[in-house]
């Protein structure tokens, strides 16, 4: 198994060009893109990245590189830099995910674990005939799912733009696996388009909606799986049906009620705390609770923007909200991104917010800018963006 799953330096150049798209705006990306994919001639440069360098050591990092990549070369040559160093196994790789601040924070895997995964995982869609997949390879849950589960199932990939249409859900076939996000699978149910016979769904990053899975499967997606995981962790369990507990993968045990416990390939054993709380049914069935909270540090306190956002949210004018750390080059305080549900003017709805706030929050916890807009923020992946 372990020589299936070695990666090609075809396969590291698709990884290293969705790394680069996803640094692009979308004017650039209609200029150099085709679908989901850079030409292996394309050349990352300081005309269209405003710090080359920062981007290739990215890359390098998550490569587990000992030196930082050449700038000037193209996609293809740095793949095949990164093939001779590694081997196409590196001892480790990195996926960055947007901590409370937007600044890209590193969760490093031991590709043993990435492989060990993906094996108890492949189990699950062992009658798939090819995988459809819309995620960005560079992200943990794109690599597992349309990098080396593919190797593992010996089935052909196709990578799609995650703007679907009709013509798209025509194009699918009887034995096809779509890997998406609840986003993607939200725009999806939109289309009201009805699905091939036996075609199989994956969903990711963050909660689908029980009542999107549900029109999905009467449009006629024969099942939905969806993960539980996080960058830091990869996928945790599994479960077919919204209203069914999560099963533990078998490298994972439970160590307490947010608290589980992985042994590796290597035989190592990891002790994660988990950012929701669990309820468990035996040791091995769970499901998600509550989201613990994760405090953020203002002036050198501890405060939750969770707890700030419910505040704003009691605002009858306010439809959603997101609340975040300000970077550094904009302060050192909270900052709310509010999603109207009035025609209410935003300098007036602003007023009564930081009225709204005067009495139920401290100094700390108070924003310090308010951004207004008809959605929140969010990447192709459908995570929250900063703003």
């Amino acid at each position: 198994m372990s020589a299936l799953l070695t990666l090609t330096t075809s396969e590291i150049e698709e990884i290293i060009s969705s790394a680069v798209l996803a640094e692009m705006d979308y004017s650039q990306k209609l200029e150099f893109c085709k679908d989901q994919s850079l030409p292996g001639s394309f050349i990352p440069d300081d005309k269209i990245f405003q710090n080359q360098n920062e981007l290739l050591q990215r890359i390098a990092v998550q490569f587990d590189l000992e030196s930082p990549l050449p700038a000037g070369r193209s996609l293809t040559e740095l793949a095949a830099l990164i093939f001779a160093e590694t081997g196409g196994r590196p001892q480790h790789l990195t996926f960055f995910t947007s901590g409370s601040t937007g600044k890209p924070v590193a969760a490093r895997s031991k590709y043993r674990d990435l492989e060990q995964e993906i094996c108890s995982l492949a189990k699950l869609f062992a009658n798939r005939k090819q995988i459809i997949s819309y995620v960005p390879r560079h992200h943990i849950y794109g690599f597992l799912f349309s990098v080396l589960l593919p190797k593992a199932l010996r089935i052909p990939v196709e990578f799609w733009p995650p703007m679907p249409g009709p013509k798209q859900v025509q194009r699918m076939r009887s034995g096809d696996l779509i890997i998406a996000f609840p986003l993607l699978w939200k725009k999806l149910e939109k289309l009201r388009c009805c699905f091939p016979e036996n075609v199989y769904g994956v969903t990711s990053t963050g909660p689908c909606p029980p009542e999107t899975i549900k029109n999905l499967c009467t449009l006629g997606l024969t099942r939905m799986t969806e993960v539980y995981g996080s960058s830091e962790t990869g996928g945790i369990g599994y479960r077919h049906k919204p209203e069914d507990m999560y099963t533990l993968l078998g490298h994972w045990q439970q160590a307490g009620f947010s608290a589980i416990e992985r042994t590796s390939a290597d035989g190592s054993k990891q002790l994660y705390t988990l950012q929701d709380n669990l309820e468990w049914q035996g040791t091995i069935n769970f499901r998600p609770i509550k989201r613990s909270d994760k405090a953020v540090q203002v002036g050198g306190i501890n405060v939750y923007p969770a707890r700030v956002e419910e505040v704003l949210k009691a605002h009858p004018a306010v439809r959603e909200c997101s609340v975040r750390l300000m970077r550094p080059d904009e302060g050192e305080r909270l900052k709310a991104f509010i999603v109207p549900d009035s025609k209410m003017e935003n300098a007036a709805l602003e007023k009564e917010l930081r009225n709204l706030v005067i009495d139920k929050l401290s100094r700390h916890e108070k924003p310090g800018k308010y951004n207004f807009g008809p959605s929140l923020p969010t990447s192709d992946m459908g995570k929250l963006n900063d703003w």
